[in-house]
């Protein structure tokens, strides 16, 4: 017994790694606009190699499961089309006793799947992030380079002469809004370039307004000419970054998330509470449950998928057929779309929750049933 579950594991961890470094390397591509605008930023080839490699641990909780579908079906396929599945039932070998070594391995790939989606990728995100962040703030010519980070600050920068991304910008022009007056500054310089520590213009023209006085139906305009002027690097990015760091649901860990929920509670009990405060506070928490329970549906896919793939890939009938490859496919692409629908509805917990495991429960009830009848010889 001990040698041919020894066989079966085997060729399914086989299957199963190179399936998992393949998609890999395909949805790597996928991010190869993220990659290529964090190299945009000026990195140095030590910092981009982390950057691809932090990308990893937030790709393997979807490729593992997957992964473990097609090398539950494939090898089951395989037995059964050699007649290798017909001969260990022959032999006196039940159906459970055959998969129960390709389960159990699935039940340990799915602590380990949890341990990827609440720990690896959750620290592999918050610190991919930090470090774009990071480099933002090192070359103040990079940001205003980025036409993405304008758009968004409502900012606006061009050079109308000779220039170089992250180096220097001639006869440079920015207009960035101002949150004080609700107008636009405007700044003007001949040369700005900018090195490790400062951010250095030469022959500046600042335009702003000054605060309008009470009945006054005009604005105040200030212009200020500056033959040099020199700004700390930090300083300068600050105009586009928050002081504050938010922390999504995406970057902590499991214990850190459920410390926040214990926080989350703990404000629904304070005195006072204004209706709208109460509406925001409610919603996070739902996010909060939400993202637990997504991270154990995607962790357990790992077991309900080889589950599917073992239903599915055993075929009992002298004729061949790919049915069962196409129920898998429709099964599979309802959790993943299940997935990604509740991921956009984690603020009403129910419908999130409904996503999150309905697939789970219909794939256990549908393999089980297909399994309960191939053990009594019904195709």
């Amino acid at each position: 017994m001990l040698l041919i579950w020894r066989y079966l594991l085997s060729q399914y961890f086989q299957i199963l790694s190179l399936s998992t470094v393949a998609f890999v390397a395909i949805l790597l591509t996928t991010r190869f606009d993220e990659i290529a605008h964090f190299a945009a930023l000026g990195a140095a080839s030590s910092p981009i190699i982390w950057f691809v490699i932090s990308q990893i641990p937030y790709i393997l909780p979807i490729v593992i499961p997957i992964s473990s579908l097609i090398a539950a079906l494939l090898l089951i396929q395989r037995l059964s089309q050699t007649h290798e599945l017909t001969a260990l039932r022959a032999s006196g070998w039940a159906i459970r006793d055959i998969f129960y070594p390709l389960l159990m391995a699935a039940a340990f790939l799915t602590l380990l799947n949890f341990y990827i989606v609440s720990e690896l990728a959750t620290n592999s995100h918050l610190q991919a992030n930090l470090l774009k962040k990071e480099l933002r703030s090192i070359n103040p010519l990079l940001l205003l380079n980025n036409k993405h980070l304008m758009r968004v600050k409502g900012a606006y920068f061009h050079a109308l002469g000779d220039s170089r991304v992250g180096e220097f910008a001639k006869n440079a022009l920015f207009a960035v809004p101002s949150k004080q007056s609700n107008r636009i500054r405007l700044m003007i310089a001949k040369s700005l370039h900018a090195d490790s520590a400062f951010f250095i213009g030469n022959h500046v023209t600042n335009i702003a307004t000054l605060p309008v006085e009470n009945g006054e139906s005009f604005d105040h305009f200030m212009v200020e000419n500056i033959e040099k002027t020199t700004t700390p690097v930090q300083d300068f990015s600050l105009i586009f970054q928050r002081n504050v760091f938010s922390l999504s649901n995406d970057h902590l860990k499991l214990a850190l998330l459920i410390y926040r929920m214990k926080e989350q509670s703990e404000l629904l009990k304070q005195p006072n509470l204004l209706e709208d405060e109460i509406k925001q506070i409610k919603k996070l928490q739902n996010r909060s449950y939400a993202e637990i329970i997504r991270r154990f549906s995607v962790a357990t896919a790992v077991f309900t998928f080889t589950l599917m793939g073992c239903a599915f890939g055993m075929n009992i009938s002298r004729h061949h057929s790919n049915k069962g490859v196409v129920f898998v496919i429709a099964l599979a692409a309802f959790y993943l779309i299940s997935y990604f629908t509740a991921k956009g509805l984690e603020h009403h917990l129910f419908s999130a929750t409904l996503l999150y495991l309905l697939p789970h429960s219909l794939i256990v009830t549908i393999s089980g049933f297909i399994l309960y009848r191939a053990s009594r010889g019904i195709e």
